[in-house]
């Protein structure tokens, strides 16, 4: 029985230059390591990068949450201690008072439309809705994306950031270890989601996805826009039912 849907973000609630976006962060926040480390911009740019590839790797342990490698990996690939209380204070100004006046043309992040429609239409059906947002970010910097394309206002009650998870997409442990938090199993939950290889858990674990992004993965139990996916929700509700 159907109960909660899910929602990935980027590309699929936000409509974002994603690749933009991420170049800029790590631009902006490595400029700032360099300085505070006493550091080359470009080598620590370069160590920013291999920590949010070690981030994203499948299969960790989970034994820390992502904050904490991501943290560790910064040090061993930058020499800068991101842990510290003085840099950790500029990088936390940087994303809540700098970071959300950096939506400029290129970026150009705005709600997808559709986007409200949609989470009001799973609302009407009395099911419950989160954000399974890819959790490579900081709550700080996941809520100025959210702020941009007025996701914040929506009564997500997960929304799944670097501080609170141990797994990324799409890593079927990050999938559990987020349902989990919702009390929900996977035969209970519809995701909705844009990326062919993130939005779909990595191995399936039983969790079924509609997919609002290009072409047509075979592995999806319904495809089109999200502007589709709202006007047809009841059709999608009542498919997922009869092939449950």
């Amino acid at each position: 029985m159907l109960k909660a849907v899910t929602f990935d973000m980027d590309d699929t609630l936000l409509d974002i230059n994603l690749n933009a976006f991420v170049v800029m962060l790590a631009r902006d926040e490595a400029s700032l390591l360099a300085d505070a480390g006493r550091r080359r911009t470009w080598p620590v740019l370069a160590g920013y990068a291999r920590a949010l590839m070690e981030l994203n790797q499948a299969g960790r342990d989970g034994a820390r949450t992502n904050r904490e490698v991501f943290d560790e990996a910064i040090e061993r690939n930058t020499d800068v201690v991101l842990a510290d209380p003085v840099i950790r204070d500029m990088i936390e100004y940087y994303e809540r008072e700098v970071l959300p006046t950096r939506n400029d043309r290129i970026i150009r992040a705005r709600q997808m439309p559709g986007a409200a429609v949609a989470v009001d239409a799973v609302l009407a059906r009395g099911l419950r809705v989160a954000l399974l947002t890819n959790p490579s970010f900081s709550e700080t910097c996941i809520a100025c994306r959210m702020r941009w394309g007025g996701l914040d206002e929506m009564p997500f009650e997960l929304v799944t950031t670097m501080e609170n998870s141990r797994h990324c997409k799409p890593d079927a442990a990050y999938y559990h270890e987020s349902l989990e938090a919702l009390g929900l199993s996977p035969a209970e939950v519809l995701m909705v989601g844009n990326d062919p290889k993130r939005d779909f858990p990595e191995p399936e674990c039983g969790l079924r996805t509609a997919y609002v992004g290009k072409g047509a993965p075979e592995r999806a139990i319904w495809t089109g826009t999200m502007a589709e996916f709202a006007e047809s929700f009841d059709e999608v509700a009542e498919g997922f039912e009869s092939a449950s």
